[in-house]
């Protein structure tokens, strides 16, 4: 039972986190917070997450992850969510101009957000 507790406490805390974090995030993007949703499971054809064009959706796969890695993810959708406001066309696929630029954007926000929150890695 210890176990199932310390578990529950450590979501809430991953969540609170989590949630600060995308605030963080649709600032620096200029974006309203998405809806993020967390998944203890992959949905087929996922990889860590994704972000859906039409209801502007963010799902992300969490089991046995970090925060911070969590939020990394939802980075980059978001960062996705601002490159579909200005175009309909989106690349996602590896090494294409629009995912690169998403990683690029996500890391510099999880470093920055990282820079005022120290124990984010944690």
């Amino acid at each position: 039972m210890k176990h199932f507790v310390k578990f529950i406490v450590e979501q809430y805390e991953k969540q609170g986190r989590i949630d600060d974090f995308v605030k963080f995030a649709a600032e620096f993007l200029n974006l309203e917070v998405p809806k993020v949703i967390l998944l203890p499971e992959r949905e087929p054809d996922m990889t860590t997450a994704s972000y859906n064009m039409k209801n502007g959706e963010i799902k992300v796969y969490i089991k046995g992850r970090a925060a911070f890695d969590i939020c990394r993810s939802i980075a980059l959708e978001m960062v996705h969510a601002a490159q579909h406001k200005k175009t309909d066309d989106l690349d996602g696929s590896t090494g294409s101009p629009h995912e690169d630029e998403a990683n690029a954007i996500a890391g510099r926000i999880v470093r920055m957000y990282g820079k005022q929150n120290p124990d984010f890695y944690e």
